[in-house]
């Protein structure tokens, strides 16, 4: 009665001790609809969350009014541009999946294509369209959803099994390497939230972070040399990309050389003498003008903790919360980190940092 298809499916597989089905509910969230392709037991924790029961709001309607606008971009296709001027914090979109599938690899392709279309399939149809309608990296229309999963999925861990998840509005934004975005998922409540990280004008581009592709392994991040990052992008998402880091690789990676050894000092708590208030500063400055907003919450904790490190309480506090605010919009109001901050909000002088560098 959970749902609102008869579940279907495979074989049991002794590789997970379980069969995997394809359980849908179509009218979840006020009819957006979910399909998701689990084990039975991890359907069932789907199924007991909260958000499949309280229709009193939705995470969608968190944005009251929708900030964004998709537009064809030259070289980028159908990109997600800011309908209004943004500022920092503000939240962009907020939105549950349309499909979420189980990571592990046990199904020949055509085997799970058969099954996921079905899936597909069982959705309304602006949902399912909006689902097919999202890039691609082969073409090859014969394996529709899984190429649709390979090029926009991103990783949602439940039951203790990593998965694939959907977001059809979110899958519009195209990866910066100096995004002014950021995103992170809450499996409580299945939804993709989005924040701008710095400033962003009216009909300019919305851009992310490329993470990680599950299929392939492969962890991309603005910390990597150019080079290497550029090849894990083409590798695991099929672009080369022409940001502003990467059209300027020799300054950037310069910057990116300076950026660790000052990480690396403010981080060294053996020696006292390292680690200043002007190192921080210069750690803040170095990824504002560098464009990397999205990922201030470790220069603003290395600033929290110089400044509380002197006895200057004022600017510790500061710090620590710019650096919660930061965190939050990177992982999520849960992140262990932020009870961090926290502490040296409430009371800086009680942290172990306290005037440690004065000893």
């Amino acid at each position: 009665s959970r749902w609102s298809h008869r579940p279907v499916c495979t074989e049991h597989h002794v590789d997970i001790d379980s069969e995997l089905c394809v359980y849908t509910k179509a009218g979840f969230r006020d009819g957006r609809g979910i399909s998701i392709f689990t084990t039975p037991d991890i359907a069932q924790e789907f199924a007991d969350l909260k958000i499949f029961h309280d229709t009193s709001s939705t995470p969608e309607k968190e944005v009251t009014i929708r900030p964004w606008k998709t537009q064809e971009l030259p070289g980028k296709g159908v990109a997600m541009i800011a309908g209004r001027d943004l500022q920092r914090g503000d939240l962009i979109t907020a939105y549950t999946p349309a499909l979420i599938v189980n990571r592990d690899k046990i199904l020949l392709v055509k085997e799970e294509e058969e099954y996921l279309r079905r899936a597909i399939d069982q959705l309304p149809v602006a949902t399912r369209a909006s689902y097919l309608e999202l890039a691609t990296m082969y073409n090859d229309p014969t394996i529709i959803v899984q190429d649709v999963l390979k090029s926009n999925s991103f990783d949602l861990q439940v039951g203790g099994r990593m998965h694939l998840a959907i977001f059809p509005e979110p899958s519009r934004l195209n990866h910066d390497c100096a995004p002014n975005a950021q995103y992170y998922l809450d499996p409580g409540t299945l939804t993709h939230y989005v924040h701008a990280t710095r400033s962003i004008a009216e009909g300019v581009e919305i851009t992310v972070p490329c993470k990680r592709n599950l299929y392939l392994n492969i962890d991309t991040s603005p910390f990597q040399e150019t080079k290497a990052r550029q090849e894990h992008l083409r590798q695991g998402f099929h672009f080369t990309c022409n940001c502003k880091l990467c059209t300027n690789a020799k300054l950037s990676d310069a910057v990116l050389k300076r950026l660790q050894a000052l990480q690396k000092k403010l981080g060294n708590w053996e020696h006292p003498e390292d680690g200043t208030r002007d190192d921080a500063m210069e750690l803040i400055g170095l990824y504002k003008n560098q464009g990397l907003d999205s990922f201030l919450d470790l220069p603003y904790g290395f600033a929290s903790l110089a400044y509380n490190s002197f006895g200057d309480a004022r600017r510790a506090i500061r710090y620590a919360r710019l650096a919660a605010e930061a965190t939050e919009m990177k992982f999520g109001p849960g992140a262990a980190d932020i009870n961090l901050w926290q502490r040296i909000m409430e009371e800086p002088e009680k942290h172990w940092s306290w005037r440690y560098r004065m000893r």
